[in-house]
């Protein structure tokens, strides 16, 4: 729509000329590049009621969370290959390789199932409460982290929820802004 000089107090031809230029204000409102495209295959909406599934979610962050873990137990033997027991006899390589295995199993199996409880928690309760917000976060933190503290009492079940829950709030804060 143009706007008229008694308006705004621009020139008429002004508007018409940045109008020209950059296109008008109705522009924005239709969609273009920066919207989301409507997807109308059937296959394509079957593809993202996949991915947007709990199951899904849960499942992708057990594979990265386990890939992660094994990636910092190879890190962290080799950066410090002597936290078994001290012998008489020298490290080989082999006893090296044997250490290094069993860390990255041992990271990998922790790492997977933080990530399967922390995003399939998250993602139950999001769906429950259908919002997406800071407080999904919170609630999955201290659910997962007061379930893993609650084994060794309840003082370190209530440290355990409030560590997670501001570990998981501080990082959804963080990748959502």
């Amino acid at each position: 729509a143009v706007v008229s000089t008694q308006s705004t107090g621009t020139p008429v031809y002004l508007i018409d000329r940045i109008n020209a230029r950059v296109g008008s204000n109705e522009s924005l409102a239709k969609p273009g590049l920066l919207s989301k495209p409507i997807s109308v295959n059937p296959a394509e909406k079957k593809i993202e009621q996949i991915a947007e599934s709990c199951a899904f979610k849960a499942g992708m962050a057990t594979v990265i969370g386990g890939a992660m873990g094994v990636f910092f137990g190879v890190f962290t033997a080799a950066i410090d290959p002597n936290l078994t027991p001290i012998t008489d006899k020298p490290q080989t390589a082999r006893d090296i390789w044997k250490e290094m295995l069993s860390r990255s199993k041992s990271y990998g199996k922790s790492f997977a199932f933080l990530g399967l409880a922390l995003s399939g928690t998250e993602c139950l309760i999001e769906t429950y409460r259908a919002r997406s917000d800071l407080k999904n976060s919170l609630y999955s933190g201290c659910l997962v982290g007061g379930g893993m503290g609650l084994r060794a009492g309840v003082v370190p079940g209530c440290v355990g929820c409030a560590g997670f829950a501001a570990f998981s709030a501080a990082i959804d804060f963080y990748m959502k802004s």
